[in-house]
């Protein structure tokens, strides 16, 4: 163990987030509730540069450790602001016809008691700024980070400017350095895809698109992928003047494509390229036998809303020699969207290094054993997770 790491319980730490994402704002909120400053550096410009997504998936875990990090207020404000809870997971044909396959375990909907909350992924992010505004930075990408000999953390940004801390953690995602070369995280491409789309729910199509769809989780079974898609049909009853700092909501159906490239009809490294409407039109075509009903789903999707990306996946990974940088979330345990469980995995990382860092500052742990004990943990539980996920690919577009 590094004994420079080795802070007096009296000194108020210095804790530097890399990455304002999902993962790094729960920390921040976490830390925040315990009397703990931090900032949050993030590469971004603004909260809503790029679109990461519509909807995910909060389970128990996931739940409890939101519950845990944020205020009361702004917890509450997070569960006004999912979508209507539907109990239920239905599996389907291309032609609508219900299956009875069991599909991935850690979807809850159809086999708990209470179903997974839903909120709209900009909206929950939205929420996750509130009281930090003051903390965040935006256009702050790390370049580069090295250890001074005083056993502080000295990061370096784009844009010239640097920030010395006693403690760093990366939450910046699939692409983190930190990650990398401080927590041995080792990612590789599964070589299957995603691609995410809305359709908003109108009084055009709200016939046209199959009833069955409107209630819970809906798979389709393809040939090599599968279509998820879910209703996000909010309580607007709850409405309240909290509401009002967040970007409109909106009634729709989130979708998403999970599969192989070539059942769409190019190799892997082709999508990279193709327009939004090439897109489409490849999807067109892969659903043109698919009942009328489903196939509205698409045809009145939000073109604008499409995104498109590889799935990446971390390796499970062995002990790694602890310090005063760490990781969480994406960074450090990349999985397949197939399980449902990357961020409630990010928001349980972000609870115990609340714990644990709040042991270091007000307890008697030294912050480098505070920092050991949260990754030796996170280690475990993260290790599982990838491992499911990745079998729920399988269930999802393995070969059928």
């Amino acid at each position: 163990m590094d004994t420079m790491n080795r802070i007096p319980v009296q000194k108020q730490i210095r804790i530097a987030i890399a990455g304002a994402g999902l993962g790094g704002l729960c920390l921040a909120q976490g830390l925040k509730k315990k009397g703990i400053q931090c900032v949050l550096f993030e590469k971004d410009e603004a909260m809503n540069t790029r679109t990461q997504g519509y909807r995910i998936r909060i389970n128990e875990q996931g739940r409890q450790a939101l519950e845990d990090c944020l205020p009361e207020s702004v917890y509450q404000l997070f569960i006004e602001t999912c979508a209507a809870r539907t109990k239920g997971l239905k599996v389907f044909t291309s032609h609508l016809e219900k299956t009875g396959k069991d599909l991935v375990d850690s979807w809850s909907d159809g086999i708990r008691e209470v179903p997974d909350l839903k909120p709209n992924r900009l909206t929950l992010r939205e929420i996750l700024v509130h009281g930090l505004e003051e903390k965040i930075h935006f256009g702050k990408a790390v370049t580069d980070y090295r250890k001074l000999e005083s056993g502080e953390v000295l990061l370096s940004f784009a844009d010239g400017s640097s920030y010395t801390a006693d403690l760093v953690i990366a939450a910046d995602g699939v692409n983190s350095r930190i990650g990398a070369e401080c927590c041995g995280d080792q990612k590789v491409n599964t070589g299957n895809i995603t691609i995410y789309g809305r359709t908003f729910l109108t009084d055009e199509n709200r016939e046209a698109i199959a009833a069955e769809l409107r209630t819970g989780t809906s798979v389709i079974l393809g040939d090599q992928f599968s279509l998820i898609a879910d209703a996000m049909q909010f309580d607007f009853s709850k409405y309240n003047s909290s509401w009002d700092a967040l970007s409109p909501l909106q009634d729709y159906f989130y979708w998403a494509f999970i599969g192989k490239p070539a059942a769409f009809g190019w190799p892997l490294q082709d999508f990279y390229t193709l327009s939004s409407q090439e897109i489409f039109n490849h999807i067109r075509r892969v659903t043109d036998n698919w009942h009328p009903q489903l196939r509205a789903l698409l045809d009145f999707g939000d073109q604008q809303s499409l995104v498109m990306g590889p799935i990446r996946s971390s390796l499970p990974k062995e002990k790694w020699v602890s310090g005063n940088i760490t990781a969480l979330g994406d960074a450090v345990h990349a999985m397949s969207p197939a399980g449902g469980v990357g961020a409630n995995t990010a928001f349980r990382d972000a609870e115990l290094l609340t714990v644990n860092i709040s042991e270091a500052v007000f307890g008697n742990t030294e912050l480098a054993l505070a920092i050991e004990n949260y990754e030796d943990a996170m280690r475990k539980y993260s290790n599982e997770a990838i491992i499911m996920s990745l079998e729920g690919g399988e269930v999802l577009y393995g070969n059928r």
